[in-house]
């Protein structure tokens, strides 16, 4: 894996979590600081196309790769909460959560969606 992947990979879990939870929201564009939109915009269909893109690559990991990106990302529970609902020793859950990442990085790479 090259140098920086890794940290791309995080910074994609990050958007994903984010993007994620503003659809389920409805909050995709801030109507509050540029005012009313109309739908049309395409700023609505690009996050639900990175999302999209993004799970279907999330998807490629092994379920329990997914399990852990998914709590520790998404849901934001902490290492040693991931290791209680993962039933993972909490002193190899950092290790597994790090190697989650590089395979998603490697993933997301295959498909030109780290950068």
């Amino acid at each position: 894996m090259k140098t920086g992947h890794g940290i791309l990979a995080t910074i994609r879990l990050r958007e994903w979590a984010h993007d994620r939870a503003a659809l389920r929201t409805g909050r995709t564009t801030n109507y509050q600081r540029s005012g009313w939109r109309e739908r049309r915009q395409r700023d609505a269909d690009a996050a639900i196309v990175r999302v999209v893109d993004f799970e279907n690559t999330l998807a490629q990991l092994t379920p329990h790769q997914q399990q852990i990106l998914t709590l520790a990302y998404l849901c934001g529970y902490s290492q040693e909460e991931t290791a209680a609902l993962t039933h993972t020793n909490p002193l190899s859950i950092a290790y597994s959560i790090q190697r989650a990442r590089e395979a998603l990085a490697e993933a997301l790479d295959r498909r030109n969606l780290l950068y």
